[in-house]
């Protein structure tokens, strides 16, 4: 197996770690400042869970029905905006540690979103979308990562886990959004093409077995296991243990990537029973050697 084979699946694994790792940094900073309170308890945030996976479904299909039947740019807009809203509070907390003076501040948290808005307008290429996904990545796993007791984080990702199987080997409108998502130029998907410097990349989902110079990973298979890493690390934290609580989750994702990549798997592939899956045995793993034994 050449360079040129691997590259996109050791950038995967590359941008799993480092977005969690982030998100667990955003964590400190928040904990540490006392603007947000870490879970009352493991189940705490488990009552949302419903409402979180209603929201979720109501807007892919309504993403699906206007960009199937109308095509409207406005889709576009409206996800540059999302980003753009989660970039602006991820230097929220950046900006504490980064900026000496106020003044400092307020221009760190005014200019991150300006610059990730202008970049993608005007040059979206796919490194540009890819850089955007990770700050909102590790912004979405930040905030529901502290908001999720360790179980009820466990219980979403289970879920969504069941759901992505479904949605991508049995309905297929998970295959269908994201190549509407290519087609329409939204930005929803990690791009890494499979030469480092390549400049433009095409890939056609869903057409296994052929070389298209480029993987498709959607951003929740990086936003959601990540969701489980920051959970974990701050119910290890409570307990003075948060390394490990964060490490094992972390090398689980890594050995769901590493099966769902390398593995007989039938492409295109549903990341997140196999992400989730390692990431929820490795905080699993990580209670029972910590706190039950």
């Amino acid at each position: 197996m050449n360079k040129r084979t691997i590259f996109p699946q050791v950038t995967s694994i590359v941008l799993f770690v480092l977005s969690s790792v982030f998100a667990i940094y955003l964590a400190s900073i928040a904990l540490s400042i006392k603007v947000v309170s870490p879970p009352r308890s493991t189940t705490t945030g488990i009552y949302y869970i419903f409402y979180y996976i209603v929201a979720a479904l109501l807007f892919t299909f309504l993403l699906l029905f206007l960009g199937r039947r109308y095509r409207l740019n406005f889709l576009r807009w409206l996800f540059i905006a999302m980003i753009a809203l989660v970039v602006f509070y991820v230097f929220n907390y950046l900006g504490l540690v980064i900026a000496d003076t106020y003044e400092q501040y307020y221009a760190i948290i005014i200019a991150a979103p300006v610059i990730t808005v202008v970049s993608l307008v005007v040059y979206g290429r796919w490194f540009v979308v890819d850089i955007a996904g990770f700050f909102l990545c590790a912004g979405l796993a930040f905030v529901l990562g502290v908001l999720l007791g360790l179980w009820a984080a466990a219980i979403f990702l289970a879920i969504f886990a069941i759901y992505d199987y479904i949605s991508v080997y049995r309905t297929k409108h998970m295959v269908g959004l994201a190549k509407m998502a290519l087609d329409l130029d939204l930005p929803m998907l990690f791009v890494i093409p499979s030469e480092p410097m390549s400049g433009e990349v095409k890939i056609d989902i869903g057409e296994e077995g052929r070389d298209q110079g480029a993987m498709a990973l959607g951003f929740g298979d990086i936003a959601f296991p990540g969701i489980m890493v920051v959970a974990s690390w701050v119910y290890g934290h409570g307990i003075h243990h948060g390394l490990p609580f964060a490490l094992f989750p972390i090398a689980g994702g890594v050995a769901g990537m590493l099966y769902l990549m390398f593995g007989d798997v039938k492409k295109p592939a549903p990341g997140l029973p196999f992400i989730n899956t390692g990431v929820i045995l490795g905080a699993l793993l990580s209670y029972l050697i910590f706190v039950v034994l």
